[in-house]
């Protein structure tokens, strides 16, 4: 089974994600924040042998609880802190002190510290909330101020030490990051309604050498900050994961679809190979409707101008995206989009879209999520609409629709249909 890590800005429902996918399969081992982890020290303090003992002693009314939440690993200790609980004063400030982010490690201790965990990790079946993206692009943005060239280098150097193949990470892309803060706010409140996340969080953000530098002191500099954030986790995803992630709406993804990946499905959907386009003539043929009774076209029919439109040099042209669906290394379905003047253009900048699957894989639901995924891809990009043209009597009308797509102009045979993909203001900086 492989390892599953689950990212995404505050917010944007990672708990929630990880509690599913532990209760579809309780053999996985959870690791939360503030949980011990193989390969992330969130909300762990890490200590000496003497500072372990100088620890134990002054508190030593609660030593059985220190040792029970304590791990040794080779010379060092690490202590789960947070999961103590006492009203002893001074407890958790004191072991606050060790813990590795928030800028108490160099930059260079920091980076020894999360390559080698990483590095000695080979396990396989854990669930990780938060382990690879949140904790670590904070301190290394608001504490040690690194530019975004200088994370990425990081983050291409770090995946060197981990096993591709037995990796899966599930990124959760929000579009409304302000508002997600506000509902944070309300519910991470005390039994009084005082905001305790969202003070703790600002007074951290702002007090930071990040915050300090460029003046931060409110909600709307939160959520420029988290905006920049997101962007940049979402270049690392792209640039450096690659197959081995998944970018999911934080409020509309399929559960069903995230079983399948997590489980074995019979499929995945990931992004097309330079050695793969010429697959897109074969698409290309599959995606034309043939009624009922009326007899298949000759394959040449693709060679037509008109069509071949939608292929020719694919890949070369500024705003050209195509997701495969594969299943058992055998590529079975396409989903792509160009922005040209086609059967379903509606305006210029528009991307125009085309999705084909062979028959043979119709009907289990395949089509929809190719849809979806490619639909997230446009709104992170920041395209606002994409449109097409179907036939009336094609049974895909109902697919169109049901992902999001309107009629908003026909003739005799054919609908013209749009979805609207709306842009955020986040979503220019991917590109």
């Amino acid at each position: 089974m492989k390892n599953i890590f689950v990212e995404g800005i505050q917010g944007s429902g990672k708990s929630t994600l990880v509690n599913n996918i532990s209760k579809w399969n309780s053999k996985l081992h959870v690791c939360r924040e503030g949980d011990y982890s193989p390969v992330d020290l969130a909300w762990c303090a890490l200590m000496t042998e003497e500072e372990y003992e100088v620890i134990l002693e002054k508190y030593n009314s609660i030593q059985d609880e220190i040792m029970k939440n304590t791990i040794k690993e080779q010379e060092k200790y690490i202590v789960t802190y947070t999961k103590i609980i006492t009203d002893i004063p001074g407890f958790y400030e004191d072991l606050e002190r060790y813990e590795v982010y928030n800028g108490r490690k160099t930059l260079t201790e920091l980076t020894e510290i999360i390559l080698t965990r990483f590095q000695n990790f080979t396990d396989t079946g854990y669930l990780f909330e938060c382990a690879l993206f949140q904790n670590i692009t904070e301190d290394l943005i608001l504490f040690h101020m690194l530019g975004d060239e200088e994370i990425m280098a990081f983050y291409r150097q770090l995946f060197q030490y981990i096993d591709r193949k037995n990796l899966l990470l599930f990124y959760l892309y929000s579009e409304a990051l302000e508002e997600n803060i506000r509902v944070i706010r309300k519910e991470r409140c005390d039994e009084d309604g005082n905001e305790v996340w969202y003070q703790m969080m600002l007074e951290y953000f702002v007090n930071s050498p990040y915050g300090k530098k460029h003046g931060c002191s409110d909600l709307d500099d939160l959520v420029s900050y988290f905006k920049h954030r997101q962007v940049l986790e979402l270049r690392i995803v792209k640039e450096v994961l690659g197959e081995q992630a998944v970018i999911l709406m934080s409020k509309g993804y399929e559960e069903e679809r995230i079983r399948q990946l997590v489980f074995g499905g019979s499929y995945t959907i990931r992004q097309i190979k330079d050695d793969e386009k010429a697959l897109l003539d074969d698409f290309l043929y599959e995606a034309i409707f043939i009624p009922e009774g009326v007899e298949a076209s000759a394959r040449e029919i693709i060679n037509a101008q008109e069509l071949q439109v939608y292929v020719k040099d694919f890949g070369k042209m500024e705003g050209d995206i195509c997701f495969v669906a594969e299943t058992e290394e055998k590529i079975i379905g396409a989903v792509w989009v160009r922005i040209m003047d086609d059967y379903g253009h509606v305006e210029d900048g528009v991307p125009s879209f085309a999705i084909s699957l062979y028959k043979e894989y119709r009907g289990r639901g395949i089509g929809t999520e190719m849809m979806k995924t490619m639909l997230t891809e446009l709104k992170i990009r920041g395209y606002q609409k994409t449109s097409l043209a179907v036939q009336k009597a094609n049974y895909a009308v109902k697919m169109y629709k049901h992902v999001g797509f309107e009629i908003v102009d026909e003739n005799e045979e054919e609908y013209i249909m749009v979805c609207r993909t709306e842009k955020s203001d986040e979503s220019e900086q991917v590109l």
